[in-house]
């Protein structure tokens, strides 16, 4: 395949022995693996002047080259700064690759070279090493799965009663044929709890399908050893769940599409279980045979959806949204009449606008920091980081933006609400209104 190679020097002891032997290193990495070497670009400290100009050569080129690194670090600084360049190396069509034997692929690098931003590098490093340790014995790390509890020599063995639930849960999945939400409710209206008592959902259901450790196989740091302790449930049997999670998984992507306002203000009033929004998509055959079909959105009360407990409460999104905003109007021009609370109401507003704005921007990279390490296990394609990119830069502009704090400036916009974006509408939410309550037949809302 044909190969350039890229380089970013560094001012640090650890690099400078590279910068004089990297020409000699890419050579020899083509001449090994029958690369043709097309040449090399160099950028000098801070400069990325070779990079554009990379860029700008496999944009016009019109054809797949392999772009070659000593590892993460030269494409990036951080793991946001090394997805923007693989994400723009990508787009032209050409891939990258590290030239460590360890780890070539360019986001696994990433998170062992760069590590996550927020935490310490010395630190986590000294930590896995530990568990590495510990993990070459077989001996478990955290908390055991459901099932099992640690006994005082440190092995996993099993908990009977919990065993038994582990095996159920696996019988409905692969001989039944259920899904997680079915297993769920069925392990609820059964009176089944938790380990810590607590109703069941599709998250702790498929976390338990996806386990390896319930065929006594111990999985850690890319150590594998099988029949380490008792096997809840046959190899076999775990793999039929995997392949049946594979049939029914959708292939990887970010949900942008017709978001819900409300999303994450809306609360069930009879369990306290925040409330979400569902699309149901309905076909139907007319009497003069053409067929018709539709689209209706609700706010539904998770329990429903997830724990098969709380089944009353559900409002069409339309109705509850323009309810919302009827109050809103009302709350703010009510504010407007009693100009002596302003102030107070005010300051407190501002707060809260700066909580939200760093709230959101974390979220962005949150959402971006786990895709990326789906990327890393090849459950997605790097092409999805770009959506998750976008939406770090979204929320950024969002927060640096001037806010309305005059009531006679929010009401102006809560009107013409209808003409805005989606996030400006959502931010209207976020910091004019604490909680909605949502009853059977009526609405609370905290300002």
């Amino acid at each position: 395949m044909r190969a350039v190679g890229y380089f970013r020097q560094k001012k640090t002891n650890e690099w400078s022995s590279i910068n004089d032997s990297f020409e000699l290193q890419f050579e020899e990495y083509c001449a090994v693996n029958f690369h043709q070497n097309l040449g090399i670009y160099v950028d000098n400290l801070g400069s990325k002047n070779e990079y554009k100009k990379l860029l700008e050569f496999l944009s016009s080129s019109g054809s797949e080259y392999l772009v070659a690194i000593p590892d993460s670090r030269h494409l990036g600084s951080d793991l946001e700064e090394l997805t923007r360049s693989l994400i723009a190396i990508n787009a032209t069509g050409s891939s990258s690759i590290c030239m460590d034997d360890l780890i070539p692929d360019p986001i696994q690098n990433g998170f062992q070279r760069l590590g996550i931003k927020g935490v310490s590098k010395t630190r986590s490093d000294r930590v896995r090493e530990s568990m590495r340790a510990k993990a070459a014995q077989g001996k478990p790390l955290g908390r055991p799965p459901f099932g099992y509890e640690i006994n005082e020599d440190g092995d996993l063995v099993i908990v009977p009663g919990q065993a038994s639930v582990v095996e159920l849960i696996y019988r409905l999945y692969t001989k039944d044929q259920i899904g997680f939400r079915l297993i769920a409710q069925q392990l609820n209206e059964r009176g089944i709890t938790t380990r810590k008592n607590k109703p069941w959902n599709v998250v702790t259901v498929r976390d338990i399908l996806r386990n390896v450790a319930y065929t006594g196989t111990y999985s850690r740091f890319g150590l594998r050893k099988s029949k380490v302790h008792e096997a809840v449930i046959s190899t076999e049997i775990f793999k039929l769940a995997q392949d049946i999670t594979k049939t029914r998984r959708p292939i990887g992507r970010v949900s942008s599409a017709d978001p819900f306002l409300l999303s994450g203000l809306v609360y069930c009033a009879d369990c306290g279980n925040k409330m979400m929004g569902v699309t149901r998509r309905q076909k139907w055959q007319r009497k003069d045979s053409r067929r018709s079909s539709g689209v209706y959105r609700y706010y539904q009360c998770q329990s429903r959806q997830n724990q098969g407990r709380c089944s009353y409460v559900t409002w069409r999104a339309s109705m509850l949204e323009s309810t919302v905003i009827g109050r809103l109007i009302e709350n703010i021009k009510n504010a407007i009449d009693k100009k002596d609370l302003l102030n107070v109401n005010e300051s407190s507003r501002i707060d809260r606008i700066r909580e939200l704005n760093r709230d959101r921007v974390k979220s962005a990279e949150r959402r971006m920091l786990f895709a990326l390490k789906r990327v890393a296990k090849a459950e997605i394609p790097l092409d999805l980081m770009s959506e998750y990119i976008k939406n770090i830069d979204s929320a950024r502009k969002l927060s640096s933006k001037s806010r309305d704090v005059e009531p006679e400036a929010i009401l102006s916009k809560v009107k013409r609400i209808e003409s805005l974006k989606y996030e400006e509408k959502r931010v209207i939410f976020e910091e004019n209104i604490m909680r909605i309550t949502v009853h059977k037949e009526m609405v609370d809302i905290s300002f």
